[in-house]
């Protein structure tokens, strides 16, 4: 066995011996960059411009060369070795054994299964795991994976193959026949424990006249404190502040901040940290910035934008995208002809809102990109047409069934077709991206010696899982504060550190165990994660690495989270505690706040906008006034700005589509009936007949409109819904005194303050004695006070009576609601209407139906006055108006905190 401990070797000494030809191993990839970089800044102090590159590499590269030398250096018919199997392919292999195998059906999650498994395995072999005489303590979960592992070994024997969980064995085998030449020297840095496998790697390595040694960071922590912050985000705040003030004294250090949960913490580190060293960042215009500081935390590779985009396009050869979706392909800056049509796909993007679909299929992107109504042409674009017209003969044109390497290059062929990844010149991250799409794609396509074929939409899943399997992390510039996991700072040296979070509750973690592996034989043999001794031992090797990482370090923890009080953690309590007041922190304000204190502010209400010419016509109709009503700023931005919300995309029909649909029902019946005695009249097979047509022929208005809502099975439903639905209005309808239907959706011009309108009532009823009734349908609840007051609610009914120059006799609300059938509204007369309340009753302080006709032509006629003089002030008429109003972004009702409306009040009260 290897012999313990292996001696320490100082950095100066290191890289001496590096350049006589040792070998440098690290426990990943980020320090040996680091350890690169710094051999290399070593070599410039010494006045060399050229020097031979060391041999720094991580653990598994090594490993991975080394066969790779040794297979390479065999004859083709000398060459026994296995194929080494990549970790994709060895993923697959892995997904085919668990798929395959009879607890597939009883599992919940087969790809959660399959990376479990795969620890299992390599912990099996790392750590030496005597499961093959075991029959103590075997769970059913570790009887499943020892046959998997069996039949997955048995596909590896047969076909030639190696696992990376045995690569170690196998390159010690080879080490140890004298087949891969040797350095004299192997050092090996950050490693803070190793595993029977690698101990007798190391082992082979002795035997082998191989000196090996450990990398010693120079130095120890000369100064460690220890500080209470409120919570995470103070800490995060303060470390930020902390390394500025450093960067501002010595711009030289490198400074580390440590974050054991920075994968939960990334998007809030990022904010702060540009909130304090780069206040600049939220300018406009600046877009990307060079940083001072780094975060080493990968991504996956699909959450990058380009990336994102290039999956759109895989996701658009299915034959549709979720709205959502469907939006971020068309906004994006990495499809052809992007920023040529930009301004026109936007428009696309709310075009194809407007029915409101969850989905949109290719075949109606691609006509609505092509084709437009001359009126309402600027949605048209005739590029991306064009290229989703290629791109849509070329996915159809393929077979069912591929090998990974068909599939591979079919995806390059759809993105090429739609112009990914655009025309603009990419910056650094973007064409990294780019580079590790084409990396992917190389890995993908190798899948054909695992995987013979695969439908498209399960090469499109498998390529997507790799995509966010894959980590994907920019290489930038070297930046004085890196912002790192716990992992990630293994072997790394700073000249001052922070670390934080360190509470009781995360440090040390909780220990997880492998439930495929039985439990005592985990604690047995000390794997990672099997115990909570194993973890607090591991974790306090690894405190005492962090802490003398720097000559100065700074922990931090929280002291609550949520309603949670927290504890420092036992293994740094007895740090000696410092007040956070006691801390060199830079003193830093933000933009907003250093504009705000400095400038001389100067408010300025504008209310007015530009009136309108004589003459002019805004469209909306009583739409306009009943907006003016709720809040002018509203009115004038919608109607004639013409700033509307998007539509967002909704399962099933909303209250809008009923209202549709009853609407068209309703008009169509009574275009059949024309009065009452006709309806009276019918029998009860006639009237259902009827029914029945007026129900069909209101879906199919409304199928043109949203056809995926419209499946058989839903049609059929929302048939016998409206059916039901208006067999029980109609029954209302029959205890009314006789009426007739005079008019169904009239259109009646109206001039109103020199504002010109359009008004369309519902529907129009005479009486037998030749007066009319104005009916508004309703399918929600109704409230005919919302009629009165100096800004009515719902003005449409006022402005149907002061347009209606015939005498009236009621002014109707039809509230068609299943188990609320009922009129509400204004009669003029009692007892004219069953139900309905004579004027009176609602509207106080009137005695004639003269005078309330009066009073509603005076407060509309106000209304339309405001609208054509420009009257656009954010005076919201109350707290509800704002409810489900689209543009608080645009009137930023929330900044003026309400004095808008008192600017109103006092207006009113000058006039």
């Amino acid at each position: 066995m290897l012999k313990l401990p292996i001696p320490l070797i100082c950095e100066d000494d290191v890289f001496a011996v590096l350049g006589a030809g040792a070998l440098l191993l690290t426990i990943n990839n980020r320090l040996a960059r680091e350890l690169q970089h710094r051999y290399d800044r070593v070599q410039q102090v010494k006045g060399l411009t050229v020097w031979e590159t060391p041999q720094i590499l991580p653990w598994s590269v090594w490993l991975q060369r080394c066969y790779d030398y040794q297979t390479l250096t065999l004859t083709e018919t000398d060459n026994s070795s296995p194929a080494l199997l990549s970790p994709l392919q060895e993923q697959s292999l892995w997904e085919r054994v668990i798929y395959d195998s009879p607890y597939s059906g009883a599992l919940l999650q087969v790809p959660a299964t399959v990376r479990t498994a795969q620890e299992a395995w390599r912990l099996w072999h790392a750590w030496r795991l005597p499961l093959a005489g075991q029959s103590l303590f075997l769970t059913e979960d570790t009887q499943a994976f020892l046959e998997w592992a069996q039949v997955f070994e048995d596909y590896c024997r047969v076909d030639h193959w190696l696992d990376n969980a045995r690569l170690p064995d196998a390159v010690g085998g080879m080490l140890e026949s004298g087949q891969i030449p040797l350095p004299g020297t192997v050092i090996l840095a950050g490693f803070d424990e190793y595993t029977p496998q690698q101990q007798e790697l190391l082992a082979v390595l002795e035997r082998q006249g191989v000196l090996l040694q450990v990398f010693a960071n120079q130095g120890g922590s000369q100064q460690t404190r220890r500080v209470a912050l409120a919570d995470t985000i103070e800490e995060i705040t303060v470390a930020a502040r902390w390394a500025r003030h450093r960067l501002e004294h010595s711009p030289g250090e490198k400074i580390g901040v440590i974050v054991p949960e920075l994968e939960f913490l990334r998007v809030q580190v990022a904010r702060i940290f540009d909130d304090i060293l780069h206040p600049e960042a939220v300018l406009p215009g600046r877009g990307r910035i060079e940083r001072a500081y780094n975060l080493s935390l990968a991504q996956p590779l699909a959450d990058n934008p380009l990336v994102h985009t290039a999956l759109l396009i895989l996701e658009l050869s299915k034959g549709e995208l979720s709205m959502v979706e469907m939006g971020a392909f068309l906004r994006s800056p990495f499809v052809g002809a992007a920023e040529q049509e930009f301004s026109h796909r936007a428009l696309l993007d709310a075009y194809l809102r407007k029915t409101r679909e969850e989905r949109v299929s290719l075949e109606r992107l691609w006509k609505a990109a092509i084709t437009a109504r001359e009126e309402d042409a600027n949605h048209r674009c005739p590029a991306l047409g064009e290229r989703l017209q290629q791109f849509k003969v070329e996915v159809d044109s393929l077979p069912a069934r591929q090998p990974p390497s068909g599939w591979a290059q079919s995806f390059t062929c759809w993105l090429q077709l739609l112009g990914w990844p655009g025309e603009r010149p990419l910056d650094s991250e973007e064409y990294q991206a780019v580079s590790a799409w084409h990396k992917s794609i190389q890995s993908f396509s190798s899948l054909d010696r695992v995987v013979p074929s695969l439908k498209k939409n399960v090469a499109i899943g498998k390529f997507r899982h790799l995509l966010v399997e894959t980590l994907f992390q920019p290489e930038n510039p070297i930046v004085p504060v890196q912002v790192m996991g716990v992992l990630e700072a293994a072997g790394e040296q700073f000249d001052a550190a922070w670390m934080l979070g360190l509470h009781d509750g995360i440090w040390p973690t909780a220990p997880r165990p492998n439930p495929l592996l039985p439990i005592e034989l985990q604690r047995h043999y000390r794997l990672p994660h099997a115990s909570a001794e194993r973890e607090l031992a591991y974790t306090r090797v690894v405190t005492e690495r962090l802490l003398a990482s720097a000559p100065v370090v700074i922990v931090s923890h929280p002291r609550r989270e949520g309603d949670r009080d927290l504890r420092p953690s036992p293994l740094i309590a007895e740090l000696a505690s410092v007040l956070p007041e006691r801390l060199q922190l830079a003193s830093v304000e933000s933009y907003v706040n250093e504009i705000q204190q400095t400038g001389r502010m100067e408010t300025l209400v504008d209310a007015q906008g530009p009136p309108l010419e004589a003459g002019a016509q805004v469209a909306g109709g009583t739409g306009l006034l009943k907006a003016q009503a709720a809040c002018p700023f509203r009115a004038f931005a919608e109607y004639r700005l013409g700033a509307k919300g998007l539509e967002e995309p909704s399962v099933g029909l909303e209250s809008l589509d009923q209202g549709i649909l009853i609407h068209v029902a309703l008009q169509y019946l009574w275009e059949k009936l024309q009065n009452q005695h006709t309806l009276l009249s019918c029998s009860a097979e006639e009237l259902h007949g009827l029914i029945a047509e007026a129900a069909k022929q209101a879906i199919a208005t409304q199928t043109a409109v949203r056809p995926r809502i419209f499946t058989e099975r839903f049609t059929a439903i929302e048939q016998e819904r409206l059916e039901q639905l208006l067999l029980e209005w109609l029954e209302r309808d029959k205890q009314r005194p006789p009426f007739a239907v005079l008019h169904q959706e009239r259109s009646q011009p109206l001039n109103l303050g020199g504002l010109s309108l359009d008004t369309r009532a519902d529907r129009i009823d005479q009486l037998e004695s030749g007066e009319r009734v104005i009916v508004d349908y309703k399918t929600g609840r109704s409230n005919p006070r919302h009629w009165f007051g100096e800004r009515p609610e719902e003005p449409q009914l006022p402005l149907y009576c002061i347009a209606h120059e015939a005498p009236l006799a009621a002014v109707l609300f039809a509230q068609v609601r299943r188990g609320e059938m009922k009129y509400l509204g204004v009669t003029k007369e009692e007892g004219s209407m069953p139900e309905v309340a004579v004027f009176t009753r609602v509207a106080g302080g009137l005695d004639s139906w003269e005078e309330l006709l009066a009073r509603w032509f005076q407060v509309l006629h106000a209304l339309a006055v405001e609208v054509v003089e420009g009257y656009a002030a954010v005076a919201p008429r109350d707290a509800n108006s704002c409810d489900y109003c689209a543009l608080p972004g645009l009137c930023r009702i929330k900044e003026l905190g309400g004095g808008a409306a008192k600017n109103k009040k006092e207006r009113d009260r000058n006039d």
